[in-house]
């Protein structure tokens, strides 16, 4: 009888011990969480800085059909510059196009290449020729210099954020800029640990 009452204690102080072993690790992995988050789009050098007001300029869709940039707007809009050879820009069309709708945003496609390889780009990533552009000014406009290259527009024609993506969690850092205020999560992420250092002193 003392031994099964000792067995059953030994147990009952084993569960305290994971316990508090997996609180611990749960609380450290929210720290580094906080210290080492998943990196946003990576920002370019060149044209004009998010909060800027975007350049207002109106190119042609594959079908024709007239696309507007910059100036305001009903909803934001996604800007994904891509190239029919980057298998990258393979990977990110359909990610792109199910993030586009799932948050609301007009996405456009932006090419730079031959009409017969734009064609190719389409057919192969299944595009809808009215949302894409084949067109180098704008992508010069605003600082494209590698693909594939992000650019969100907020609904009053300002540059939410911008950077070379290469994959979902890119294209939400986009969208947690103008969410938070921020140009990026990078500089976000610095404002918070700077507010929580101010506060524990």
């Amino acid at each position: 009888m003392i031994t099964l009452a000792a067995a059953q204690a030994l147990t009952w102080l084993l569960v305290a011990a994971v316990a508090v072993v997996m609180a611990l690790l749960f609380r450290s992995l929210r720290r580094f969480y906080r210290v080492v988050a998943p990196a946003g789009a990576l920002m370019a050098g060149g044209g004009p800085p998010p909060g800027a007001q975007a350049p207002t300029w109106t190119g042609a869709a594959l079908d024709g059909t007239p696309v507007v940039f910059g100036g305001p707007r009903a909803r934001m809009q996604l800007l994904l510059f891509v190239g029919e050879g980057c298998p990258i820009s393979r990977k990110l069309a359909p990610i792109a196009r199910d993030f586009a709708r799932r948050e609301a945003l007009d996405l456009v496609f932006m090419g730079d290449d031959s009409a017969e390889a734009q064609e190719r780009l389409v057919a192969s990533f299944g595009l809808p020729r009215g949302q894409m552009v084949n067109d180098d000014r704008y992508g010069r406009m605003i600082g494209v210099d590698k693909l594939p290259f992000a650019a969100l527009l907020g609904t009053e024609g300002a540059i939410v954020a911008k950077g070379l993506v290469n994959s979902r969690e890119h294209l939400e850092s986009l969208l947690t800029a103008h969410e938070t205020g921020f140009a990026t999560v990078q500089s976000y992420l610095a404002a918070r640990s700077h507010a929580g250092h101010a506060h524990a002193a």
